[in-house]
């Protein structure tokens, strides 16, 4: 695809997973759009955009690729999200959500690129949620220390930049791993009962609205950090039977359990949330509650299912 002249230009990492899908389609097609994954090719069933092969990890294979495309945007939705596997693969999640940060803001800094880094509540210990931007951060576990980490490098360096915080993403994509959405779809359909924790609190944030947002934070240049998520606090236990009304699925299947008895290997914040009042006042953007980002998940998520060969929570 030839670049035209003229328009801005944005460079997404983390291009095939769900936040990445989504930003792509929202930037396009204002803008020229570089993906970058470490995937052989795009999961995304159409064109318009440049793909191309990469890993944060590598700093000159960056540097490089930014170089050549110079864009306005670098928008980093490329992350480890494993929480409990980065108790025991740290050296990956380090790379990914440390190293990966610092390369790009190398990589950044020879061409005066701006970066909204998408970065996550993890980073406090949910015993006094919700918080807000400027409340001391105190993770719990390797995952969480390593998103901080990742903050920090930003804050310390003189890029251009803006941190997004968000959590519980949700939303329908090409060949994603399943999230908490569509895994409790897929097992209600099924007929499966499911446990889940009814003392984790957080906001639930459909991926195409924190797409948007993030495009308007890009836009309006504003340093700092923001929170940007979902506009209601719930439970998971009662999220997942929102679920089911939303689907029409039987919600008895769904029973209420305590996170402690999963004996996960990584902590959880659990009294977590936001508040995003700043990101409301500041960049103009609203949120949807629960039910709201449900109805239009569901618009989606039929909307993809329908078509041909395409299952919106297949696994990679």
């Amino acid at each position: 695809m030839a670049m035209r002249l003229l328009r801005k230009k944005v460079l997404i990492t983390g291009a095939n997973g769900l936040l990445g899908q989504a930003l792509v389609k929202t930037f396009l097609p204002e803008y020229d759009v570089l993906a970058l994954a470490r995937d052989n090719a795009s999961k995304l069933p159409f064109d318009g955009f440049l793909y191309r092969v990469g890993d944060l990890s590598d700093r000159p294979g960056l540097r490089d690729c930014v170089r050549e495309f110079v864009p306005n945007f670098i928008i980093n939705a490329a992350a480890y999200t494993n929480v409990d596997g980065s108790e025991t693969d740290r050296d990956a999640c380090w790379r990914a959500n440390v190293t990966g940060v610092e390369n790009l803001v190398y990589a950044a800094q020879k061409i005066d690129a701006r970066i909204v880094h998408v970065s996550t509540d993890y980073v406090f210990d949910g015993k006094t949620g919700p918080y807000k931007e400027d409340d001391k951060p105190n993770p719990l576990g390797y995952y969480a220390r390593s998103k901080l980490a990742g903050e920090n490098a930003l804050i310390s360096s003189k890029v251009n930049f803006s941190i997004a915080r968000t959590m519980v993403l949700y939303g329908a994509g090409y060949g994603i791993r399943t999230n908490f959405v569509t895994w409790v779809i897929d097992q209600l359909r099924q007929g499966k009962t499911i446990r889940v924790v009814d003392d984790q609190f957080g906001n639930t944030t459909l991926a195409s609205e924190l797409a948007a947002a993030l495009r308007r934070l890009a836009e309006s240049g504003k340093i700092g950090i923001y929170h940007l998520s979902g506009s209601e606090i719930i439970d998971r236990f009662s999220f997942a039977q929102r679920i089911a009304d939303t689907f029409d699925l039987d919600k008895l299947l769904i029973s209420p359990v305590k996170t402690a008895e999963f004996k996960q290997p990584a902590p959880r914040p659990l009294r977590s949330g936001f508040i995003i009042t700043k990101a409301e006042r500041e960049l103009g953007v609203r949120m949807s509650n629960v039910i709201e980002g449900l109805e239009r998940f569901k618009a989606e998520f039929l909307a993809l299912e329908n078509q041909p060969l395409i299952r919106a929570n297949s696994r990679e």
